[in-house]
């Protein structure tokens, strides 16, 4: 094996973490920025004020560090060693004429915990503890304090970052196994399915052949009436085994439109939207009342109907997750006049010139349920769909 192989193998190796500024993680990379504000701090305390062109490059490091930083969170880890590298040779620089510029060092700190291995981490810490002694001691012999919390505040984020890292790894892994688990479950019901048709159709399918054939010779001799009566046999023996098929594969399980619901909802909510739903309870089976704002009693759906309903549901998710730029997404399933209503809107401002695979995929479902669709784009984007339903059975209509 040669060295490309070998370094190829253990980049492969190493996981691919979602970026500090996506997802759940956006709002606390962002909002930790409030603590940089400890780069102020010592410029206060100082016996003799900076003058006015010390403060300037001051207030201008502090502008060059957030540039840096909100660019940092949002690189891939290949890109980042350079960002990184600027912002430390940003700490360094800013240090020489404020104690406060070592805060900087403490968000590098916590970018390199959640990227990296944790020997690497600890290897930048004693670094950055040897530069903070080194200025400490020549440049800053009065300021211990600044310097103590400077520490302090550099080991407190790495330790956030190498905790995140590690409960990224960790989710990660369930939604393997949960993948794996999901993939082994269809294996199995596909198993089942194939030996429950081989069972009922093997016997069957042997029976007609037969039947058949004995027919064949029946009508070769002539002997018409006993040709007739095997092919009555045979008809009786097909009707069945269309039943005994039809009830194997009404066994198969449709999409359930609770649990697409649900997964949906919560695939918005990792990636950092607010998500709000008002579903109703009868059309989604087993529902979990508590998650949702309002519930009202509405015809069951057929499982034709609430597997389409749950692919509808599934590719605007898709949808909204690669092309919206907002952070709400409300869900509205009601039922008016025995129509289910479907609304599904979010606060981005998409724009559609031509419609592609997904929006097209999404009203051909609706056709198949005799469904109409309509999308508006813009701000907000929304996709209504009308679902005529079956009126609930009444004493007039006959009886099946």
């Amino acid at each position: 094996m040669n060295s490309s192989s070998i370094k190829s193998n253990a980049q492969a190796q190493v996981p691919a973490l979602p970026l500090l500024a996506h997802g759940r993680k956006k709002k606390w990379s962002y909002s930790s920025l409030i603590f940089s504000l400890f780069y102020f701090v010592p410029p206060l305390f100082m016996r003799d004020a900076p003058s006015n062109g010390v403060m300037a490059l001051i207030v201008m490091g502090f502008v060059t560090f957030v540039f840096l930083y909100v660019l940092s969170v949002n690189q891939p880890v290949n890109r980042l060693p350079y960002y990184l590298t600027g912002m430390i040779l940003l700490a360094y620089t800013t240090s020489l004429v404020n104690p406060g510029g070592t805060v900087i060092f403490g968000f590098v700190s916590f970018i390199v915990g959640y990227y990296y291995r944790f020997s690497i981490g600890i290897i930048l810490l004693l670094a950055v503890s040897a530069s903070l002694i080194f200025m400490k001691v020549y440049l800053y012999p009065t300021g211990l304090f600044f310097f103590l919390a400077a520490g302090a505040n550099i080991a407190v984020l790495f330790g956030f970052g190498v905790m995140e890292r590690k409960e990224t790894l960790f989710q990660q892994k369930e939604a393997k196994h949960a993948a794996a688990l999901s993939t082994l479950s269809a294996i199995a019901e596909r198993e089942r399915i194939g030996r429950d048709l081989h069972d009922v159709a093997g016997h069957a399918l042997s029976s007609i052949s037969l039947k058949a054939q004995v027919a064949d010779k029946l009508l070769t001799k002539g002997r018409t009436a006993e040709a007739q009566a095997e092919v009555k046999a045979l008809a009786q023996l097909s009707q069945q085994l269309l039943s005994e098929i039809r009830q194997t594969v009404s066994g198969i399980k449709q999409l359930s439109l609770r649990e697409e619901i649900a997964k949906n909802m919560a695939k918005l909510s990792e990636q950092g939207f607010d998500v709000m739903s008002d579903v109703v309870s009868d059309a989604v089976s087993d529902v979990d009342e508590s998650r949702f704002t309002h519930l009202t009693p509405l015809t069951p759906l057929t499982p034709l109907q609430e597997t389409q309903l749950s692919l509808i549901i599934k590719e605007a998710t898709t949808n909204i997750l690669r092309h919206s730029k907002g952070n709400q997404v409300t869900l509205t399933l009601q039922c008016t006049n025995d129509i289910l209503n479907l609304v599904i809107a979010d606060n981005g401002n998409s724009r559609c010139k031509t419609e592609g695979n997904g929006v097209k995929g999404i009203r051909e479902r609706a056709e198949l349920i005799n469904a109409t669709v309509e999308f508006q784009w813009g701000s907000p984007t929304v996709l209504t769909l009308q679902l005529p339903l079956l009126a609930k059975h009444n004493s007039s209509e006959p009886s099946a």
